[in-house]
């Protein structure tokens, strides 16, 4: 059974993958085309070459590398099999076979005199290995799709992802007031999506916050910025865009121009969410769960197309919700090989839509709540790490706001209690951002006691003369997510959002604690 559902998994891909990074001969003349697997060089007698935006490779040294036989069946028809795999071929033709499936490649191989060539990312796809092309060094690197084959990050790699939202021009927090000497990467959100393609989120605050993030990494060389397509509100449509490869390829050549247009590093594809749990007038339908590795996978192409060309390297990134049904209503382990990382949305587990108070981010089950099972933190890491995604592939989320009700009774200091209302917050109702409550003195005063629930590792306040219960993080519980995140070989940390914490006192512990 597991082999037949890990060749079910290879043969949905449909194989929408022949376009690789590498650029022309003709208009790179001189540049040598590497290919490693497993950090060890392959020898080449004829060097890789791109045709029609394909790399192609000669088969056997790739053969034996990757440990297939090789045999002919006919003058064009050929077999590469290896253990229980068959791939069967023909030169000049789309058409193939795998364990006597059919498979639409999007490159054919080619027999130039007595030497075959095969498209290297179809095969490489087929196989179900990682590929991944560095423009710097003009290398193709291949690996294995294994959480045991990923390197733990050492201190000094972990990621630090900040959200900004163009909402905060109109707040409180400008670009131009980030503190980015700490962080890693920001990922701007949102952009929207109208006809099928990429568009201003917010054309105003858009053109006053695209050139401050320009600036920002002059400012701070090792910074990169991403744009975030979607969030809850403006992912209607991707379901539709999903749908087919016109409409996958529309959106993904949109999404790279706006991208490039606009001086950003990559792409964050944050659809809430494939199949189901996102809004009721979202578009959604069952084929979520193929087409959504179809849409990254045209997406991860387009920006391969690119990168050499213009000097850069391009990442691709989602935002994952972490709700027990999302690894299931995609193909999580194959999404983790073509994106570069997935930012875990760890938080909201709770919140304003509930009449009962409880965690927004709990690390822990807390034995305590009955609900709280497979509602935190450590659940939803391990499930994705089930699933066969990379360690070093997760971000953890960590909110920089908590969630508040009020006329929560007094039992248990507020907590788990049935409350009355959301309580009042200042940009949102039942949303409290943690500067405001450092601005306000409401963390152990103007009323308020704070508490510690050693089991799921977050504090909360509770004002027993209103009965108002705010959840929240402070440096304490960050400290437990920093080791939660060592502990685990995690990728980093993601912080939604930057303007929430604008003392620092947040961010500050958590880079702190990751040293």
């Amino acid at each position: 059974m597991k082999n037949y559902a890990t060749l079910l998994r290879i043969l949905v891909l449909t194989i929408l993958v022949g376009v690789s990074t590498i650029p022309t001969p003709s208009s790179h003349a001189g540049n040598e085309i590497k290919v490693t697997y497993n950090q060890q060089r392959i020898a080449f007698q004829t060097q890789p070459f791109v045709q029609n935006g394909s790399t192609f490779v000669e088969t056997r040294p790739l053969a034996q590398k990757l440990g297939l036989q090789v045999d002919w069946i006919d003058k064009t028809k050929f077999k590469l099999s290896k253990s229980d795999l068959a791939i069967v071929m023909e030169v000049n033709k789309k058409l193939a076979y795998l364990n006597n499936d059919i498979v639409n490649l999007t490159a054919a191989p080619l027999l130039k005199g007595s030497t075959l060539f095969l498209p290297l990312r179809s095969v490489v796809s087929l196989l179900d290995l990682g590929i991944h092309w560095y423009a710097a060094t003009h290398t193709i690197e291949i690996t294995e799709n294994s959480a045991q084959s990923m390197p733990v990050p050492d201190k000094s790699s972990y990621k630090i992802v900040a959200y900004y939202p163009y909402w905060g021009t109109y707040q409180k927090f400008d670009v131009k007031q980030t503190d980015a000497s700490n962080l890693t990467h920001i990922n701007y959100a949102f952009a929207n999506v109208k006809d099928g393609q990429v568009v201003n989120g917010d054309y105003w605050a858009d053109q006053v916050n695209f050139p401050e993030l320009r600036k920002l990494k002059q400012a701070n060389p090792k910074l990169r910025t991403l744009i975030s397509i979607g969030g809850w509100t403006w992912s209607e449509f991707f379901s539709d865009i999903a749908l087919s490869q016109y409409s996958r390829t529309k959106f993904a050549d949109s999404a790279v121009k706006f991208m490039r247009d606009n001086g950003f590093d990559g792409i964050d594809l944050d659809w809430e969410y494939p199949v189901a749990g996102g809004l009721a007038s979202n578009s959604a339908r069952a084929e979520d769960k193929i087409n959504f590795t179809l849409l990254l996978r045209t997406i991860r192409d387009k920006l391969d197309a690119v990168q050499l060309k213009d000097g850069n390297t391009y990442s691709l990134t989602i935002a994952a919700g972490a709700f027990p049904s999302y690894a299931s209503n995609t193909e999580i382990a194959k999404v983790a090989s073509i994106v570069d990382w997935i930012n875990l949305m760890t938080y909201d587990y709770h919140g304003n839509w509930e009449k009962k108070s409880n965690h927004n981010a709990p690390l822990y089950a807390d034995p305590a709540d009955s609900t709280s099972a497979k509602s935190n933190i450590h659940h939803t890491v391990n499930t994705f790490l089930n699933e066969g995604v990379p360690a070093n592939k997760l971000v953890l989320g960590i909110p920089m706001y908590g969630r508040g009700w009020t006329g929560c009774a007094q039992t248990n200091q507020g907590l788990y209690q049935t409350c009355k209302d959301v309580s009042q917050g200042t940009t949102a109702n039942g949303v409290h951002e943690y500067d405001e409550l450092e601005k306000m003195g409401w963390i152990n005063g103007n009323g308020f006691v704070r508490y510690w629930n050693d089991n799921a590792k977050v504090p909360w306040l509770y004002k027993k003369t209103t009965g108002t219960l705010i959840v929240y993080e402070d440096p304490e519980s960050i400290a437990y997510k920093a080791e939660y995140i060592r502990s685990k070989g995690l990728g980093g940390a993601m912080l939604w959002e930057i303007s929430q914490d604008d003392n620092r006192t947040l961010l500050n512990k958590l880079v702190s604690s990751l040293k």
